[in-house]
C-alpha cells in the first residue's frame, strides 16, 4: 500500500434554514440503516445534518452531528441494508434505548458496540457521534461475541478514558492520515477496545506500543486545542487524558519528550499560519506571539533551526487544501463502504 495513498471521503453539511426539504431528505438517506423518528421539537426550523466519512480500506470511520431523534434498527432496515458489520460508537450526547432486548442508558461520553445484524432502538439527546465499523471478516474475533451487542464502557476506568481519547484525536486528525497510518490508528483503537471491554489483563509489547501511540494521539489533540494557555502543561494534560505523569513520559520517550513536542507542534501551526497569511500580515511577531513563542527573536530561532530559513522567508501557499461541505447526503455511499462494494 502507498505512504501517500488517501483515505475515501464524503462530507456533507445540511440544515433546514437553508433546504425545506432537509428533514425528509435525510430519513429517506438514512432509510437503510436507520428509521429516524421523533426529531427535536421543531425540527423545520432547527434541524441539520452535519457529516465526514473517512474509508480507511474496509473500515469506516465517520463523525456525525444531529438534533435530538430516535434511531430504530429494526428488521426491515437489517433486511434493506444487508450489512453484517460490527460498529464501535463513541456517543458525545446521551442516549438510552433496547439493544435487542438489553436495556442501555448511557451517559456522554461512552463507547457502545453494536452488531448491525440485530436490532436495536435508541433515543439520542443529539447525534454527536465517532463510529468505526468494520465488516465481520475484517473485526477481531472477541468483538464478535454475541454479546458484545449493546455493551458500552464509560470514562471511569482509565482505560475507558484513553478510549475516548484516542477515537476522538484519530477522528481529529483523519484528514492529515494516509492509509497505512489510519489503519494502524484505527487497529490501536481495536487493542484499546478489547482491554477496555475484556479486561484481558497485562497488554502484550505490540499492545503496549499500541497503547502509547494512543495515549500520545489523545495528549497530541489536546495540546493542539490549547497551545497558547499559559497553563498548558504535564499536570493539565495528565488531568485532560486520564493518566499518571510516568505513564505520559514513557509515551513520549521515543520523541525527545513533551517539552519538545509542544515546541514542534507550535512551529508547525505558526509555519501553517505563516503559509496562509496574505502579504506580510499577520507580521511575525504576531504569529511568534499567538502561537505560544516567548518573543520574535526566540520563534525565529527555533524556526530556522527546524526548517533551514528564517520565519520571514515563508511565502503564502497559494489556495487552502480544506474540501467544502456538500449539500448531498450521502448515506448510500456510507452503506457502499460499509459493505465493501462499489460507491
Amino acid at each position: 500500500m502507498s505512504a501517500t495513498a488517501r483515505p475515501g471521503l464524503a462530507r456533507w453539511n445540511v440544515s433546514a434554514a437553508d433546504d425545506p426539504d432537509a428533514v425528509d431528505r435525510y430519513r429517506e438517506g438514512l432509510s437503510s440503516l436507520y428509521e429516524a423518528s421523533d426529531l427535536g421539537a421543531d425540527p423545520l426550523i432547527g434541524f441539520f445534518t452535519d457529516n465526514t466519512i473517512y474509508e480507511f480500506g474496509n473500515i469506516v470511520l465517520s463523525r456525525g452531528r444531529s438534533i435530538e431523534q430516535t434511531l430504530t434498527r429494526g428488521p426491515e432496515e437489517i433486511r434493506r441494508s444487508g450489512l453484517d458489520s460490527v460498529t464501535l460508537l463513541l456517543d458525545f450526547a446521551g442516549m438510552e434505548g433496547d439493544i435487542d432486548g438489553l436495556s442501555v442508558n448511557g451517559r456522554p461520553g461512552t463507547v457502545h458496540v453494536r452488531h448491525q445484524n440485530r436490532p436495536s432502538r435508541a433515543r439520542v439527546a443529539a447525534v454527536d457521534v465517532i463510529t468505526i465499523t468494520l465488516p465481520r471478516e475484517a473485526a477481531p474475533n472477541w468483538l464478535l461475541d454475541p454479546r458484545l451487542h449493546g455493551a458500552s464502557i464509560g470514562s471511569g476506568p482509565a482505560i475507558g478514558r484513553v478510549l475516548i481519547n484516542h477515537m476522538s484525536a484519530l477522528s481529529s486528525t483523519a484528514p492529515a492520515l494516509g492509509l497505512d497510518r489510519g489503519l494502524d490508528s484505527i487497529h490501536a483503537a481495536l487493542v484499546l477496545a478489547e482491554k477496555a471491554f475484556r479486561n484481558s489483563g497485562r497488554l502484550s509489547s505490540d499492545q503496549t506500543r499500541a497503547v502509547y501511540g494512543s495515549i500520545r494521539a489523545a495528549a497530541t489533540q489536546h495540546i493542539d486545542r490549547n497551545l497558547t494557555e499559559p497553563d498548558l502543561g504535564i499536570q493539565q494534560l495528565t488531568r485532560a487524558i486520564g493518566v499518571s505523569r510516568a505513564t505520559l513520559f514513557r509515551a513520549f520517550s521515543e520523541s525527545g519528550g513533551i517539552t519538545r513536542h509542544i515546541t514542534h507542534l507550535r512551529l508547525q501551526r505558526a509555519r501553517s499560519a505563516l503559509l496562509a497569511r496574505r502579504g506580510r500580515s499577520p507580521s511575525v511577531a504576531e504569529i511568534a506571539h499567538r502561537h505560544g513563542f516567548a518573543s520574535e527573536a526566540h520563534f525565529s530561532r527555533l524556526f530556522k533551526r527546524s526548517y533551514g530559513e528564517p520565519p520571514g522567508a515563508v511565502r503564502p501557499h497559494p489556495m487552502s487544501q480544506t474540501p467544502a461541505h456538500s449539500d448531498d447526503i450521502r448515506y448510500d455511499l456510507l452503506l457502499g463502504w460499509m459493505k465493501g462494494g462499489p460507491d
